[in-house]
């Protein structure tokens, strides 16, 4: 198990339980700033509790998270969460929509249309800011949801399966589109995720969760260059230690 990074997020022993119900149970893991790690784990394992948590939605019957040392708090730090499901406003445009965390964090009018230009540029929604969320595909409103997520620089950047409903040619599409602005913004991200294939293709690192009560099963170091093949030789190897550590769920 990674050590604790004060340049970081640390989570050390978190455990939730809700009456005599354990949905997480001592789990306890870091990242490095600057680092895409990737959380395998089953239906009904507490994802979105867990993800709850480190968001600061809902606090953790014991145990700690740290941000560069100091307890996470979302009124001291950049915390962003793109969900499964789309989440732009209606009522506003794509470029509006992008900018609104921006705008309720109250970043001046020159850092915002910085922001936005560099952003809609690398999602490729560059000349589409003028368009309502009605006037675009489900796709794009993801893309809108994780770059308005990007564009706060958060802290920590918290993925719940955000491309789970997408079809396999546009998922994988997506990904290198997350790994791109990643890789510019050095961002500190954790992507929840069933798709084997896909955690290995987008992290750093793999951690494997368990069923329920959930804790820390094992953890993977995905040392591949980018971007990756899904047939080498060394993917494949890497897809199937994550197969078989997931047999027994």
């Amino acid at each position: 198990m990674s050590q604790q990074n004060p340049q970081g997020v640390a989570v050390a022993n978190l455990t939730k339980s809700f009456a005599e119900l354990t949905v997480l149970d001592n789990i306890s893991f870091s990242i490095a700033r600057g680092e895409l790690l990737a959380f395998v784990g089953p239906t009904g394992c507490g994802k979105t509790t867990f993800l709850n948590c480190l968001a600061g939605l809902t606090p953790p019957t014991s145990g700690s998270i740290l941000i560069d040392g100091v307890p996470a708090d979302p009124t001291r730090h950049n915390l962003a969460y793109v969900f499964q499901e789309p989440t732009a406003l209606p009522w506003l445009t794509v470029r509006e929509n992008i900018a609104y965390g921006m705008r309720i964090k109250r970043l001046g009018a020159r850092v915002i249309r910085e922001r936005l230009d560099t952003i809609m540029a690398l999602v490729g929604l560059a000349d589409m800011g003028d368009l309502y969320p009605n006037q675009i595909s489900a796709s794009m409103m993801q893309r809108v949801a994780v770059a308005r997520a990007f564009a706060v620089e958060p802290d920590l950047l918290l993925m719940d399966e955000p491309y789970g409903q997408m079809d396999i040619k546009l998922r994988f599409y997506l990904e290198d589109e997350l790994v791109r602005l990643w890789d510019t913004l050095k961002s500190t991200v954790l992507f929840v995720t069933h798709n084997i294939e896909e955690a290995v293709y987008i992290a750093d690192r793999i951690i494997i969760l368990t069923p329920k009560p959930t804790t820390v099963r094992s953890e993977i170091v995905v040392d591949l260059p980018r971007p990756r093949d899904v047939m080498a030789p060394e993917f494949l190897a890497i897809r199937r230690e994550v197969t078989e550590l997931i047999r027994w769920w």
